[in-house]
């Protein structure tokens, strides 16, 4: 019976989804990468109760780390929340965005009717900003 339930279980994906996947490849996984893009900060800005700071890498991929500490949401439930929302906004605008090594930092915590759309609006800004130190205009 188990057998005949992991067999149901398993699903054929669609070659398309791979582009929403979040491998271990567009993660910032050690230490050495974070305290990089928050020292060198090429570029930052913020938006509502996030704060990004970004910096380009020699990859040809845009990575993420987050940072949500206890100090801003006090339950578990509540941080893995943010950051389950906050890899899903970046999953689904990395095509759009350059090669760096992105951190989000949580520095208050969120309306729960806002949250979203301040997630959301992370990327646009961060494109804009870029656009802006490099004198030119985003796409």
């Amino acid at each position: 019976m188990r057998a005949e339930q992991k067999d149901a279980s398993v699903c054929l994906c669609d070659p398309n989804a791979s582009a929403l996947q979040f491998p271990r490849g567009y993660r910032l996984t050690h230490k050495q990468q974070f305290d990089r893009v928050l020292t060198l900060r090429s570029f930052q800005a913020r938006s509502g109760c996030f704060r990004v700071f970004a910096s380009a890498n020699e990859l040809s991929v845009a990575r993420l780390g987050l940072i949500v500490g206890k100090r801003q949401l006090k339950r578990a439930v509540d941080r893995n929340r943010v950051k389950r929302v906050l890899r899903e906004t970046f999953r689904v605008q990395r095509a759009r965005l350059p090669a760096l090594d992105i951190v989000v930092q949580l520095i208050e915590s969120p309306h729960h009717e806002r949250f979203r759309i301040e997630a959301n609006s992370l990327w646009p800004l961060l494109l804009d900003t870029i656009g802006k130190e490099n004198g030119q205009r985003p796409r």
